[in-house]
């Protein structure tokens, strides 16, 4: 019993901290916590991404169910009656029993006469404004 007091006292001092134990363990925990800090910040970050792309989405399909109620209301309305009657009245140029129809014609087109063109006249021109200049300053020679 001796013996095992003994080599627990030894363990219990090889366990002893000193200062630098100490500081050594307050690094750790330094360390542990920043670890944690970074880990937590980065949660943050991806958790905002998520969230603005999950709008996002959410904004798509918004889109893409008004798309396609459109679609389904045009589809509806191209299997109606009214829509197979009004497509025979526009371009099959269909009517009713009792319609008044009304064909519009077209007058002829009145002949334009061409008036000759006025021949073009020469003007006189002016000599350049830079020989001007040049005689003026450099008059030739007698």
């Amino acid at each position: 019993m001796a013996r095992r007091r003994a080599a627990v006292a030894r363990a219990a001092q090889s366990f002893q901290f000193g200062r630098s134990g100490a500081r050594l363990l307050a690094l750790g925990m330094v360390l542990v916590s920043f670890w944690m800090l970074v880990g937590f910040v980065t949660s943050v970050i991806t958790g905002a991404q998520i969230e603005r792309r999950r709008a996002a989405m959410a904004l798509e399909v918004a889109t893409a169910q008004a798309t396609r109620d459109e679609l389904t209301r045009r589809v509806e309305y191209a299997e109606s009656p009214a829509y197979a009657e009004q497509a025979a009245r526009e371009l099959l140029i269909y009517a009713r029993p009792g319609d008044i129809v009304i064909l519009p014609t077209i007058a002829d087109a009145p002949q334009v006469v061409a008036e000759p063109v006025p021949a073009v006249v020469a003007l006189a021109t002016q000599p350049a404004n830079w020989r001007g200049w040049i005689e003026a300053l450099f008059p030739p020679a007698p």
